[in-house]
């Protein structure tokens, strides 16, 4: 199961880019699921990063939080 360190935007795209593809979903299918526009799901993955997310990664580092996302054993696929 794969464990990621969140450090960087960068860090959660491409997180969420690998659990996609382990699910062999595309980024359509993945998009629809969720009720995104795919385009937002690129960007996405990308590691683009919004007011929100710089905010709450900054907050985590000055507070020395470690974040950690763990995927595939959900739904029993990875």
């Amino acid at each position: 199961m794969p464990r990621v360190i969140i450090r960087k935007p960068q860090d959660i795209g491409s997180t969420i880019k690998a659990a996609r593809q382990d699910r062999g979903l595309s980024q359509e299918e993945l998009a629809n699921r969720l009720g995104f526009n795919r385009d937002y799901l690129v960007d996405l993955e990308a590691g683009a990063t919004n007011l929100f997310t710089r905010r709450l990664l900054s907050a985590f580092h000055e507070l020395c939080v470690t974040v950690t996302l763990t995927y595939g054993d959900d739904h029993g696929q990875s």
